[in-house]
């Protein structure tokens, strides 16, 4: 039986009405939920019907044919005791296994329900979809929608909270929204599921809109509703929207639990406010360990190595046990300021004193920390001595310090490692260029230039963005005569004089080896960090200008932003794809490397 819905409702002024369908089995086949699970043992023996049996000790001979046989034993008992099975029992079993994780087992009892024709309640839905939004089975969940409205429940705000958060999770956040317009009456709960589902899907913008939506509509936000657009702020680098929204939490006198305090720590440290991170983080009532992970985490980016490490020793005197993400910012932080025996040191701690066993993302960081600080043939030891096979990011380290060191012989190696891993990534490239630039070896940078174009491999372009009086204005790396920027050009053209003066000189060795010497400077000076300083200079008069990248930035970019730091005496700081950089009076936190 097939049940398709179509409600058009109006969406915009603009564009109309848009159109939102569910088409779906209303009773989807079991192998709906079975086709992801791994495969289990089946048996095919008779279940003997025990007349006497309960209800209570039905649930514990379910949990027992799950654990040791699989679902399809299990499907023959509710089959053979279907005379004990009703909603209320199916429901105790599906918050049941919802509460304990065992998502798939829940959504499993669901379709055993509609086996038996029980008709699910209100209490049913909100359960189920939970498990359905975990296990991110999207088209489970519309079947399940369309049960919902066929059996009238379209109008209870639980199972709309539910549906709402399904579909977030589940990457539909079109369908999250058209629904959370349609819906009725909303509470709390579902203001916050709406933001869940925009910060799910990395539209941290939109998750800010519906907070401030939230507060217009007269509904009173909790924690749960400030960790989630705290979280916004945090990935978009959001500092004055980050602070407005502390602000609120102090004037409404909101409750800041472990939760909400630590999302601020998060929010403060992403944003380039390591002071105000810490501030928080010492005012905190109660702290756990994702607290100090955060804080570790914060002082390594911000090129606080010390204090990252300081942070850590004064954890374990708190009796708080380190995990293997404290490990991760303990290793960021000797990798961000090249404290080589230091990280040594610390990753032998975690094997032999805390009993942890490192991951992937530990050995990317000391094969980074090894290559940087001119140790490749032990970061290649390491990667032949590790217990895991090395992926993209352990070769792409190792390659990126091929570049500093002139190492193009291992630069080579490394990049025949990515490109049976990643063929298509345009990043492998550009740094087996950078090798080959740095040893003056023209021919094979136009070899790699040649096999890019064949096989249609694109480098990812420079994006960067600053946030001036609340908004946010994104720059890609371009001539912004081509899009009407002329005042930023004039910008760029008076700064470029001014930095020559006090001493600068473009590195136009990064730039395309085939053209002359004034094309390469006319190209450096308009990469999108530089775009986004000049804005700034010319429409805030704040003292701190912060700006977003999504990639590293470049040797000439950085040496352009000491000097304006100096000229133009502003603080700039430029969070780029791998760490912070402070540029204050001509000097930058990083010290230089990076």
């Amino acid at each position: 039986m097939k049940a398709s819905l179509k409600i058009l409702t109006p969406f915009s002024s603009t564009y109309g009405f848009r159109a939102y369908t569910i088409s779906a089995s209303v009773d989807f086949p079991m192998r709906t939920v079975l086709q992801e699970m791994p495969a289990q043992s089946h048996t095919n023996q008779k279940i003997a019907c025990d007349k006497t049996i309960d209800q209570f000790s039905l649930m514990n001979l379910i949990d027992s044919s799950f654990s040791s046989n699989g679902f399809a034993p299990t499907a023959l008992l509710f089959h053979e005791f279907s005379r004990f099975v009703d909603c209320n029992f199916c429901n105790t079993l599906i918050r049941r296994y919802t509460d304990s994780k065992k998502h798939s087992h829940s959504v499993f009892v669901y379709t055993q329900m509609r086996k038996l024709n029980i008709l699910p309640d209100f209490s049913t839905f909100p359960s189920v979809l939970k498990s359905v939004a975990q296990l991110c089975y999207g088209e489970v969940g519309k079947s399940i929608h369309c049960n919902a409205i066929q059996l009238g429940f379209n109008t209870d705000i639980y199972t709309n909270t539910a549906l709402v958060y399904m579909y977030g999770v589940c990457q539909q956040p079109d369908d999250a929204l058209q629904l959370f317009d349609e819906i009725p009456e909303r509470n709390v709960v579902t203001w916050n599921a709406l933001i869940t589902s925009y910060t799910h899907n990395r539209k941290f913008r939109e998750a800010i809109d519906v907070f401030r939506e939230m507060l217009a509509s007269g509904a009173k936000p909790g924690e749960v509703t400030m960790v989630g657009v705290l979280s916004a702020c945090s990935h978009l680098g959001a500092l004055s929207q980050g602070k407005w929204i502390h602000d609120y939490i102090v004037r409404n006198r909101l409750r800041v639990n472990v939760f909400v305090g630590t999302a601020l720590i998060d929010m403060y440290a992403k944003c380039g406010d390591i002071d105000e991170a810490k501030k928080v983080f010492e005012t905190m009532g109660f702290k756990n360990i994702y607290s100090w992970n955060v804080l570790i985490s914060a002082y390594a980016m911000n090129g606080q190595g010390e204090a990252a490490l300081q942070a850590f020793d004064r954890m374990v005197v708190e009796d708080f046990k380190p995990d293997d993400v404290t490990f991760l910012g303990v290793l960021c932080a000797c990798c961000h300021q090249g404290f080589v025996e230091e990280g040594r040191r610390r990753f032998s701690n975690m094997i032999n004193q805390f009993g942890l066993q490192p991951k992937i993302v530990h050995y990317g960081c000391m094969i980074d920390l090894l290559g940087r600080g001119g140790f490749l043939d032990e970061a290649l030891e390491m990667i032949h001595s590790m217990r895991i096979n090395p992926d993209a990011v352990i070769w792409r380290a190792l390659l990126g310090a091929c570049r500093f060191h002139g190492r193009e012989e291992l630069g080579e190696f490394a990049f025949r490692k990515l490109m049976e891993l990643e063929p298509t990534n345009g990043e492998n490239y550009v740094l087996i260029s950078n090798v080959y630039i740095r040893k003056k070896q023209w021919a094979e940078v136009g070899d790699v230039r040649e096999l890019m174009d064949s096989g249609g491999i694109k480098k990812i372009p420079g994006c960067s963005s600053i946030e001036i009086e609340n908004v946010m204005y994104e720059f890609k790396a371009s001539d912004p005569l081509k899009t009407g920027h002329e005042e930023i050009h004039k910008m760029l053209k008076d700064m470029k004089n001014k930095l020559k003066l006090a001493g600068y000189v473009a590195e136009t060795e990064i730039a395309l080896y085939d053209i002359d010497e004034e094309d390469k400077e006319h190209n450096l000076i308009y990469h999108s960090e530089k775009l986004a300083l000049a804005y700034g200079l010319l429409n805030s008069s704040e003292p701190t200008l912060r700006i977003m990248k999504n990639l590293r930035i470049c040797q000439d970019c950085h040496q352009f932003f000491k000097l304006a730091s100096a000229i133009y005496k502003r603080t700039i700081v430029v969070r780029d794809i791998k760490r912070f950089h402070h540029f204050i009076g001509g000097l930058c936190s990083c010290k230089d490397y990076w």
